[in-house]
């Protein structure tokens, strides 16, 4: 069951906004990028040739086995790592995001089996199930999903089950950042099975790194 997403005029907006999204530092100004992002986003980003979901989709092919396993896209925005998770031969997947227009043109997409809308910073998550595989491409970074992000996976991550997340260079070189996020996977004794460095947006020369961590 999809929840219930307010519908609304959409207007054209050919607005570019991929090179504000590094500029941003408060989790309201990167909600109001997002929505406003909405009806570009899709051509924005495959324009600059965003690999990093294809990337994350295979990583989740190689090491979730069971095709009918539970998934979650955190952070999944219009669906763009949801088509390609669903293009492996997986079709049990959840959604979430924190913007509500997103969630918009990911519903129109029909690809996922539920959709939240969720702030990924927050403490308190709302999902129904326990999942095989978290996967967050695209998402953990300092101006949009914090370490908190990660760290509240765990508890919806069944035994054994994978996170799969990308960092881009930004966060990567980001050594605070860096250093929360393998703090993290330390104190909750997660094994790093694959970390990969690759094309993010290739266009414009930006790379990430794609981890692979198990529970």
């Amino acid at each position: 069951m999809y929840i219930q997403i307010t519908k609304e005029c959409k207007i054209t907006n050919s607005k570019k906004f991929l090179n504000q999204v590094y500029k941003y530092k408060t989790d309201s100004e990167t909600k109001d990028l997002y929505n406003n992002w909405y009806l570009s986003y899709d051509e924005e980003l495959t324009n600059n040739n965003y690999i990093t979901p294809k990337r994350c989709s295979e990583a989740l092919e190689k090491y979730l086995f069971n095709k009918q396993g539970d998934i979650l896209d955190l952070g999944c925005g219009t669906g763009l790592s949801g088509k390609e998770i669903i293009s492996k031969g997986f079709n049990q997947v959840d959604g979430t995001d924190f913007s509500e227009k997103m969630l918009q043109e990911a519903d129109s997409k029909k690809i996922y089996r539920n959709l939240f809308l969720h702030d990924l910073n927050s403490d308190v998550y709302n999902f129904d199930n326990k999942y095989d595989a978290i996967v967050a491409a695209g998402v953990i970074s300092p101006n949009h999903a914090k370490p908190k992000a990660l760290k509240n996976c765990i508890e919806f991550i069944k035994p054994n089950g994978l996170i799969i997340f990308s960092l881009n260079d930004h966060a990567y070189n980001d050594l605070d950042f860096l250093g929360k996020i393998h703090s993290i996977i330390d104190d909750y004794n997660l094994k790093i099975i694959e970390k990969k460095y690759g094309d993010h947006l290739s266009k414009i020369s930006l790379k990430s790194w794609i981890y692979v961590v198990k529970k």
